[in-house]
């Protein structure tokens, strides 16, 4: 069935012009993009855990430029679905999909006005978007995706939520015996997961206090 879509995605990009070497590029590119916004997230998380001066001295740093940062990994995830949608295959979002859109899009708008303006309290209300639009991923790409319950109505009777265009840096199957996973799958719900982890990450980045050494702690 995956495979299946796949091809189907491939049709529609040669059908418009654009190379399938091309839209799988771009897409690998955004697999890599979604790695390290993954990383960043794992290694902000970390910091916060590991009593050190370096992570003390690391979490002040990237709270100094959070909302830029945050913005940036936010609208480069609404560029990345843009693209894919109007420029390259023309993928044709489904419905959980639009869930995301909905929550990364608001984001990205106000975290760049947010960043424009230096305005931290702007987070309170990214933050519980960025808390629901990881949610919505999880559910689509871990649970839909690798078929730990069945799409609804709803998705197989439009486009499928189940079955992604592409498969980046692994594999991500319905075989006889069930989903067959192989190397690290990301697909653009696994991208918008990656997303939604580090914007929320820096967002929740403890603000930097002094203490009697003179060395900065996270608050």
């Amino acid at each position: 069935m995956l495979s299946a879509s796949a091809s189907i995605g491939q049709t529609v990009a040669m059908a418009i012009g654009m190379s399938v070497d091309t839209v799988r590029l771009v897409h690998d590119v955004a697999a890599v993009l979604a790695f390290i916004a993954l990383g960043g997230a794992v290694l902000m998380v970390a910091a916060r855990i590991i009593p050190s001066v370096t992570c003390v001295r690391f979490l002040a740093a990237l709270h100094r430029v959070q909302l830029p940062l945050a913005a940036l990994v936010a609208t480069t995830a609404m560029a990345g679905s843009l693209w894919f949608s109007e420029s390259g295959n023309h993928w044709q979002p489904c419905r959980f999909c639009w869930f995301q859109r909905i929550f990364m899009y608001s984001s990205a708008i106000i975290l760049i006005v947010a960043a424009i303006r230096r305005d931290r309290q702007a987070k309170w209300y990214v933050v519980p978007l960025a808390t629901i639009g990881m949610a919505v991923s999880i559910w689509h790409h871990v649970i839909l995706e690798h078929y730990v319950v069945t799409e609804s109505k709803a998705c197989a009777s439009a486009i499928s939520c189940a079955a992604p265009n592409y498969v980046s840096f692994g594999t991500l199957e319905l075989g006889a015996d069930g989903i067959i996973r192989k190397g690290f799958p990301m697909t653009l719900a696994a991208m918008a997961l990656c997303g939604f982890a580090a914007i929320l990450a820096l967002l929740l980045t403890p603000e930097p206090l002094e203490i009697e050494d003179g060395e900065p702690a996270a608050g």
